[in-house]
């Protein structure tokens, strides 16, 4: 009697392991840390900002119902920012650009990614295709590893930018506008160019805030998904 009980008990405890066990193998983040560099043309000035951001991107199997096999699951870090004086500041922010359906065709002939810019940021830079591409999660999870691989200095295509953006007033959180990286002159006055972007896998630490931020916005939790990495620890 007392054996068939623990056998019994046995079988569901079992259960549990194998299912936790089957979760741990097939659920997981693959971490990519890297450099954004920006080049602005001022004139007769080249300046720059540069920021170490790290995304995560969860590897979920296609069996469980909780969206794509690969998504961006964090991200880490603080806007590149470009500092030019009176002109203003310009951030390459960690929103996707509204694109129109001329725009989509245009990004998609230098890279196809279905997901979301800074998501696909990269692999854009490295030239391996978007993850998002293939449905197949050993394929998927495949890329990524492929991708934490590779190194040195990447010029970003500015079709497949995040959105560019400055505040018109610096002190009003609601004044950020969005800005063309074909076109900084308009927002910026004559003479404002963007040169480069660069992207570079690092092992350096994420950078805190620029000192030239406002105080507001060193906040924790300011701008949030916008100007500093989502999900807020």
């Amino acid at each position: 009697m007392k054996k068939g009980c623990l056998i019994a008990l046995g079988i569901p405890v079992a259960f549990a392991v194998g299912i936790v066990f089957l979760f741990w193998f097939n659920i997981y983040d693959v971490h990519v840390r890297y450099r954004l560099t920006i080049e602005v043309q001022d004139g007769d000035q080249i300046k720059t900002g540069s920021s170490v951001v790290e995304a995560s991107y969860g590897v979920v199997p296609d069996w469980l119902p909780v969206g794509p096999s690969t998504y961006l699951s964090k991200m880490v870090g603080n806007a590149p920012t470009v500092d030019l004086g009176e002109k203003g500041m310009l951030f390459l922010t960690f929103e996707s650009v509204s694109r129109n359906s001329d725009k989509i065709r245009e990004r998609n002939k230098q890279f196809f990614c279905a997901m979301e810019d800074i998501w696909c940021l990269p692999f854009a830079a490295y030239g391996g295709p978007g993850t998002g591409v293939d449905t197949n999660i050993q394929k998927r999870a495949a890329v990524l590893n492929s991708l934490v691989r590779k190194s040195g200095p990447r010029d970003v295509p500015f079709a497949v930018l995040p959105q560019l953006g400055r505040f018109r007033d610096i002190n009003n959180p609601l004044s950020l506008v969005t800005v063309s990286p074909f076109d900084l002159a308009a927002s910026f006055g004559a003479g404002v160019e963007l040169k480069r972007v660069i992207l570079q896998q690092t092992n350096d630490p994420v950078t805190p805030p620029p000192e030239n931020w406002p105080q507001w916005l060193k906040e924790k939790g300011q701008m949030s998904g916008k100007l500093t990495g989502w999900p807020i620890n």
